[in-house]
């Protein structure tokens, strides 16, 4: 009877010793520590950044009746004038005519910042066109072309910026698009403007040397809204934005793993990994778009490791 005791004892004891070997075998792994962030829903820009210049929207360039040379001037840079005022009177002369590359030179220097440019109608002195703002005049005992503009009237209450954008951005423009406008002369203060006109053609410089430079295309930015501190001819940046998504899906980006050909994400639900196959656009400074795959409050794993797979338990780390 005592044997047959410890034969029971002795079974016991195996049976317990192959049931405890088996709870560990099969017990659940340690859930792994992650790293993770919420989706976020967020409009997201995209935006090319160019160079420009301030300059009046109506302005007219005036030209003298014909050569002469100015006697007496009336007014002064930035003196506000109304039209037919007297803004020099001058005496004809001949001499010698300016040479072509100079002409052509001013009369670039012209057209590119005046809507249009007239004739004096009186010999002896030169009025203003319109009312507006003086921004060129000559001085007292200088020569001036019957060919050439001399003076300058625009509206400053309607300004605009001109800027070149490199041929490797200009497929991007198009009319209609916002645009933020800074000025290092004007401090931190950002102006608002829109696309109104993009040139058919595009323009290549050529130094000095007969090399040639970027090709670039030109666009009209007409100011909106307030434009104080800022005048013609200042330098401006001009942050184009050439497309806009409302309410983006956006993940940082180090969200984001490719594994083949597939990106994915690994967002946690119910303390276990759910691996998702998302589409992504716009990679940005900080954050990554995801255009398919993904919803806004979803929690995603950062930087996921290699080894992590659909369904591993994971620990979100505080």
């Amino acid at each position: 009877m005592e044997k047959q005791a410890r034969i029971v004892l002795a079974m016991t004891a195996v049976v317990l010793s192959v049931m405890l070997g088996v709870a560990c075998f099969f017990r659940a792994p340690k859930p792994a520590a992650v790293q993770t962030a919420v989706a976020s829903a967020q409009d997201i820009y995209n935006s090319i950044t160019v160079q420009g210049i301030v300059e009046a929207a109506d302005s007219v360039a005036v030209c003298p009746y014909e050569n002469a040379v100015i006697t007496a001037v009336y007014a002064a840079v930035g003196d506000s004038v109304e039209a037919g005022d007297i803004l020099c009177s001058l005496v004809p002369r001949e001499g010698k005519e300016l040479e072509a590359s100079s002409l052509q030179s001013v009369w670039k220097s012209f057209s590119e910042s005046s809507d249009q440019t007239v004739a004096a109608e009186e010999r002896d002195a030169i009025r203003a066109p319109v009312s507006g703002t003086v921004l060129t005049l000559p001085m007292e005992n200088e020569q001036v072309w019957s060919e050439v503009p001399c003076v300058q009237i625009a509206d400053l209450n309607n300004m605009q910026v001109r800027v070149r954008t490199p041929e490797v951005y200009a497929g991007n423009l198009q009319r209609g698009q916002m645009a933020n406008i800074t000025a290092s002369a004007a401090g931190e203060r950002v102006y608002s403007a829109s696309v109104a006109s993009i040139s058919p053609v595009a323009v290549r410089t050529v130094s000095l040397t007969g090399e040639s430079g970027e090709a670039t295309v030109e666009a009209v930015l007409p100011l909106r809204g307030s434009t104080e501190g800022l005048r013609p001819g200042y330098s401006v940046t001009a942050k184009i934005f050439t497309d806009y998504h409302p309410q983006a899906v956006a993940v940082p980006y180090e969200a984001v793993c490719q594994r083949g050909k597939q990106e994915y994400v690994f967002c946690v639900q119910d303390g276990r990994v759910v691996q998702k196959a998302v589409t992504t656009g716009y990679l940005l400074e900080e954050v990554t778009e995801i255009t398919e795959g993904l919803t806004a409050g979803e929690l995603v794993i950062l930087s996921p490791s290699d080894d992590l797979t659909d369904g591993t338990p994971v620990e979100v780390a505080a």
